[in-house]
């Protein structure tokens, strides 16, 4: 399939906006901020993401910048101004960095504040748009040769690692969870987890196309063992079959087949004329048909025999 990364950013970014303010706070809480002077900078190599990040900041309206007012002013001690007149300006554009490769958004404090506001309130139903935001800014997906492989790799900020917990717990989700400087990353491995991330932010053709994906490996996988469970069993065979006819030629070299029983010479003729056949083949060959474990043991009681040691 296509890089699941480009696929699902892809997606992503093409996914109606129904609710951006709740998806904002999950950008704005999984990108790390760079003050300057009263604004706040946004910036990410993820140029598509950002793309997704201006399209919710420019989707802003009446009714969702009300609301985010509202929310901001019930839980953040700040002043808030609207946003009615800044959602649109030229001021909040994204800006490429050409440089450092990073596009960035440039906001102003009470701005970011009350997006940010905004998922100390989630609604339960809300939690999986706040989280397709969050995996927007800092999540990446992998498929290695064996497995699967989901990482969020971000700030370390206590609210919305709890956020972010309460999130996977309520989808029966167990990530890993690893700390590294200022920085957390969570880890998801299994299919079925990350399927259930996927169809939870609503990325439908990757989540079939990563379901597809795993019926693929599976089926291989199966093939893979079957093949080598073959191979196995048909060198095992060759090599009994080099043992058995090298033996057939010491038989003839030191002149010892009127020495030996009559079930051992039929043995070791049936051997020379089917240089090839299995051990179970060889018991249906028989004059009187006898099973793959009566072979074997003739087999060794003729080598026991041959060496002396019987």
């Amino acid at each position: 399939m296509t890089n699941i990364n480009t696929a699902i950013r892809d997606e992503l970014l093409h996914l109606p906006i129904v609710d951006p303010t709740v998806e904002l706070s999950g950008f704005f809480d999984a990108l790390p901020p760079v003050a300057a002077g009263t604004a706040i900078c946004l910036s990410s190599p993820r140029l598509t993401m950002m793309r997704r990040l201006l399209k919710l900041w420019r989707g802003l309206n009446d009714a969702s910048i009300n609301a985010t007012m509202t929310l901001a002013e019930a839980h953040a001690p700040v002043e808030v101004a609207s946003l009615r007149d800044t959602a649109h300006d030229g001021n909040n554009i994204l800006e490429l960095d050409k440089k450092r490769g990073r596009a960035v958004l440039r906001l102003r404090m009470d701005q970011y504040e009350a997006i940010r506001a905004v998922a100390r309130s989630l609604l339960k139903g809300q939690r999986w748009t706040w989280f397709r935001g969050v995996w927007g800014a800092a999540g990446s997906m992998y498929l290695p040769q064996n497995g699967y492989y989901m990482s969020l790799r971000m700030i370390d900020r206590r609210d919305v690692t709890e956020r972010l917990m309460q999130t996977f717990s309520s989808a029966g989700i167990l990530p890993g969870r690893r700390k590294t400087g200022n920085r957390v990353e969570f880890t998801v491995r299994d299919q079925d987890q990350i399927v259930t991330c996927l169809a939870g932010m609503g990325i439908v053709k990757s989540t079939l196309a990563l379901e597809e994906t795993a019926i693929v490996r599976s089926l291989r996988s199966r093939a893979n063992k079957l093949v080598n469970c073959d191979s196995a069993n048909i060198g095992k065979t060759v090599s009994a079959a080099r043992e058995q006819m090298a033996l057939v030629d010491r038989i003839d070299d030191e002149g010892l087949w009127d020495h030996l029983p009559p079930v051992f010479v039929e043995l070791a003729r049936m051997r020379r004329s089917n240089p090839s056949a299995s051990l179970r083949e060889l018991g249906q060959m028989m004059e009187k048909p006898v099973s793959k474990s009566t072979v074997e043991y003739r087999w060794k009681r003729l080598e026991t025999f041959i060496n002396g040691t019987e």
